[in-house]
């Protein structure tokens, strides 16, 4: 069974996949089109369940060896997707705010479900990705670009989301949906990199009108701890576990 999920930016679909993995304990899986060069909802389910198989492009003929949930990405079009779906047994989920009118998604649909409030934007959308692969970023900068990000001063935003190396050696993911004010972050379920430049995948995606992208990669650059400095925050950071005390669990 391949479950096809789609929904405007923001409305839930990666939340809705996550809460019908949670709910199973047989094998599952996820695919989505067009993102292998940057995986982050990819990245971010599987560090919440280690058990779930990722495919990517290449592997579709090996969708039904699992129950895999399809993510089709808003900007795809969805007669481009017909063909994989009638490949397999398929059952298509749209996943739609209350307040929008959206035709061609509740025709293409099998089941609707009620989705997150959305902002509408006030132009065209556009979508500006980067990718971060093999960069350790300063905390405080990075927080300082999304509060910056999420209150407009690159454009008028409604998504946006992460997968960023710090300099404690763990992996975050960056959340944002507009209308929100919490700034989210959060420690994925994934080993400590202490050695080196990352050799994990990485970056952003964000969704809006008007985005200055140009300003956008300048900020983000700066906010890249310098390659001669990474060794040295490593090795301080491997000094400070080796002394920490263990735990003794009762």
């Amino acid at each position: 069974m391949i479950i096809a999920v789609v929904s405007p930016p923001g409305a839930g679909k990666t939340h809705w996949i996550s809460q019908q993995i949670a709910q199973t304990n047989k094998p599952v899986g996820y695919f989505s089109p067009q993102t292998d060069s940057l995986p982050i909802d990819a990245i971010y389910l599987q560090s919440e369940y280690p058990q779930l198989k990722l495919y990517w492009t290449g592997e579709e003929a090996e969708l039904n060896k699992t129950i895999t949930y399809l993510e089709i990405p808003w900007y795809l079009d969805l007669a481009g997707i017909e063909p994989l779906l009638q490949t397999f047994n398929s059952h298509r989920v749209a996943i739609i705010p209350e307040d929008t009118d959206s035709t061609q998604l509740k025709t293409w649909a099998d089941e609707i479900i009620p989705g997150d409030g959305i902002t509408k934007p006030t132009t065209a959308l556009q979508i500006h990705r980067g990718v971060l692969t093999g960069e350790i970023l300063d905390f405080d900068s990075l927080a300082t670009f999304w509060l910056e990000l999420t209150q407009g001063a690159y454009g008028e935003v409604i998504r946006a989301k992460g997968i960023f190396d710090l300099v404690d050696g763990q992996i975050y993911y960056g959340d944002f949906r507009s209308g929100e004010l919490e700034l989210k972050f959060k420690p994925l379920n994934l080993p400590r990199w202490l050695n080196g430049k990352p050799d994990r995948k990485s970056g952003f995606e964000i969704v809006g009108s008007n985005l200055d992208k140009v300003e956008i990669a300048q900020t983000v650059r700066d906010c890249c701890v310098p390659e001669s400095a990474i060794n040295y925050y490593q090795q301080q950071l491997k000094e400070t576990l080796a002394t920490e005390p263990e735990v003794e669990v009762v």
